[in-house]
């Protein structure tokens, strides 16, 4: 963990020994939530970034971010640890290698978040644009589409008032409520498919954000250092003939599976196929800070 606790935040103009952080003089702070941030910030919260974690006060000294958490412990992290910046929605969360990415409300004027966006974005270089895209929506539309027409029809072939008569009368395999219970069986499987399938995918140097469903709402982040490389291979048929070039991400941890990203058809778009995927490949391995393997 990058994060290391501290028994105060630096002061403005103070003296102290360096183990309570007040030797080291302060370059920008940012005071508490007022009540309309701590109601976004709550709203906002994700699994890995929890409201009850935001910061109620940064301090920003040459070489450490400091935080005060709302549970009131306090931090600091090296900003060498800075890995870039993703702006969602009304907060801008600063990637932190190895350790819980710092989440702060946009606020006009923050000097904290002014010093950090120019240290994160380096003068001179250009920025890189944040990879987003969408996977397997026609897959889930296609699998959700004939489970839910199915459904309908059962819903609609048999009544609900002559299933409960059915029930009643201790006929529990009778048609009626094996057609209404395939019915909403059917309804379920493609609304799963519809809410699970379909993959929305963020990638920058903040890591790999996946969020899964026709509306997205299942959110998965991971940081760039699970990575270790990004993986190009083309699939071959028994006659070995290519059918697909499938992008992938390989984890450090040998033990996880990898992480499909897409796939390309080699049978439809042929060379173009190739091109689109090492081009997806280069700029997933730039965003990542991982090389580019080809196999295949």
């Amino acid at each position: 963990m990058s994060w290391e606790s501290v028994d105060a935040l630096p002061a403005t103009h103070t003296s102290g020994s360096p183990y309570h952080g007040a030797a080291e003089p302060v370059v920008a702070r940012r005071g508490g939530p007022t009540a309309l941030e701590r109601v976004r910030q709550y709203f906002r919260s994700t699994p890995e970034l929890p409201s009850s974690q935001a910061a109620r006060e940064v301090v920003l000294t040459p070489n450490h971010v400091y935080v005060e958490r709302m549970t009131g412990a306090r931090q600091r992290v090296p900003l060498d640890a800075l890995r870039g910046r993703r702006v969602d929605g009304p907060r801008v969360i600063y990637g932190i290698h190895a350790g819980e990415d710092l989440a702060l409300l946009a606020r006009p004027g923050c000097p904290v978040m002014a010093e950090l966006d120019a240290r994160v974005m380096r003068p001179g270089e250009p920025a890189e644009t944040a990879l987003t895209f969408r996977t397997a929506r026609a897959l889930g539309l296609g699998l959700a589409t004939p489970a839910l027409l199915l459904g309908l029809y059962f819903l609609t072939e048999y009544s609900l008032d002559e299933m409960w008569d059915r029930i009643h009368d201790g006929l529990y395999t009778a048609e009626v409520v094996l057609g209404v219970a395939a019915g909403f069986a059917c309804v379920l499987v493609g609304l799963a498919l519809l809410f699970t399938v379909p993959v929305t995918w963020r990638v920058d140097a903040v890591g790999v954000h996946r969020a899964h469903g026709i509306l997205p709402w299942l959110h998965y982040h991971e940081p760039p250092e699970d990575f270790r490389a990004v993986h190009v291979q083309t699939l071959r048929s028994p006659e070995r003939a290519p059918f697909a070039i499938e992008v992938r991400l390989l984890r450090r941890d040998e033990k996880r599976r990898e992480l499909i990203v897409t796939r390309f058809s080699a049978r439809s778009i042929g060379a173009a196929a190739e091109a689109e995927a090492m081009e997806l490949a280069r700029r997933l391995g730039r965003h990542l800070g991982v090389p580019v393997q080809r196999a295949g």
